[in-house]
């Protein structure tokens, strides 16, 4: 039996309620035709939810951690039925897998799954070493039409941030660190500041396309609340049971009836616009999780014992005072 009809009946057989697993089987199954294609985009699924679950754990949210990792087994249960249970019960336990694919078929799968809009959460990614004057490489960052964005276009600095509504680090950084680093560089214009969704999954385009909706000098006062209010509509870190109607409701706030909304959320011209989006970040920065900032063209490390906005500040301060 091929993994495309592994997976096909495995949805068949997954009950309506269990959303989270037939999420994942239907994205994993509209990747493409291929094995190869299907295969890739589930193992980097897969790798989501561990990454999740060990997360989770760190913040001492063991039942809902082993929740995940118990649905990452099954989902390598249903990738590789040779598998053995000892196999599941150390990645049960947390243990590091090696890759089930090529590197090649994973980045050919994760464009496939970005542009799906399916969850896949990750954390910033800490860096064991870090060098402020020699950020990763990267591309001359391009402004859009369609991009929001705040500040001088002629500052000396451009800065990109990806960020989805449903991640917890960017609602961080917006809510704490955001205003008073929009003061200090932004306004002073210094900072010529770009925002764009990166999705990781179903609702971050959802929201973005009501922002988008909205008059233009609503969206971001919208997406701010949306990353406020992550506990009233998130999925995946507070357990919403109906996010559709969670984003109907705070809509209401924008003056948005129920029927406008709704519209607005299924606009498929919009929701192709987010998934190109995506799929660009990553083909031009490698972008695999949110936040993730581009500077001048080079993509930011973040080390684990300082904040984004230090380390903004940091390469700023280095940029345009005699800097790189």
């Amino acid at each position: 039996m091929t993994l495309k009809d592994r997976l096909t009946e495995a949805l068949n057989a997954t009950p309506a309620e269990n959303t989270h697993r037939r999420d994942i089987l239907n994205a994993a199954l509209n990747a493409g035709e291929t094995d190869a294609q299907i295969g890739a985009a589930l193992s980097r699924l897969i790798d989501a939810r561990e990454q999740k679950a060990a997360q989770l754990e760190k913040n001492g949210q063991a039942a809902q951690a082993k929740a995940e990792r118990d649905e990452a087994v099954a989902l390598r249960l249903l990738a590789d039925p040779g598998a053995t249970q000892t196999a599941g019960k150390s990645a049960a336990s947390g243990a590091k897998k090696g890759p089930m694919f090529t590197r090649l078929q994973m980045i050919l799968g994760g464009v496939a799954v970005v542009a799906l809009g399916v969850a896949l959460w990750q954390a910033l990614k800490p860096a064991d070493e870090i060098d402020l004057s020699k950020p990763q490489g990267g591309q001359e960052i391009t402004v859009f039409k369609d991009d929001h964005t705040m500040g001088n276009p002629n500052a000396p600095i451009k800065l990109l941030e990806y960020a989805a509504p449903m991640c917890p680090h960017c609602a961080r950084f917006t809510q704490d660190e955001f205003p008073a680093f929009k003061r200090e560089f932004i306004d002073t214009g210094r900072v010529f500041y770009i925002f764009r969704v990166y999705p990781l999954g179903g609702p971050d385009g959802a929201i973005e396309a009501i922002a988008r909706c909205l008059p233009k000098d609503r969206y971001f006062p919208y997406m701010e609340m949306m990353f406020r209010e992550q506990p009233q509509w998130d999925p995946d870190g507070y357990q919403i049971p109906d996010v559709s109607a969670a984003i109907v409701k705070l809509a209401a706030n924008e003056g948005l009836s129920e029927d406008k909304a709704k519209t607005c959320m299924a606009d498929r011209a919009v929701l192709e616009r987010v998934n190109e989006i995506g799929q660009d970040a990553q083909i031009r920065y490698q972008v695999q999780g949110t936040p993730t900032f581009v500077m001048n063209g080079q993509v930011m490390n973040f080390p684990g014992d300082r904040t984004i906005g230090e380390v903004l500040r940091l390469r700023i301060n280095s940029l345009t005072n005699g800097g790189q």
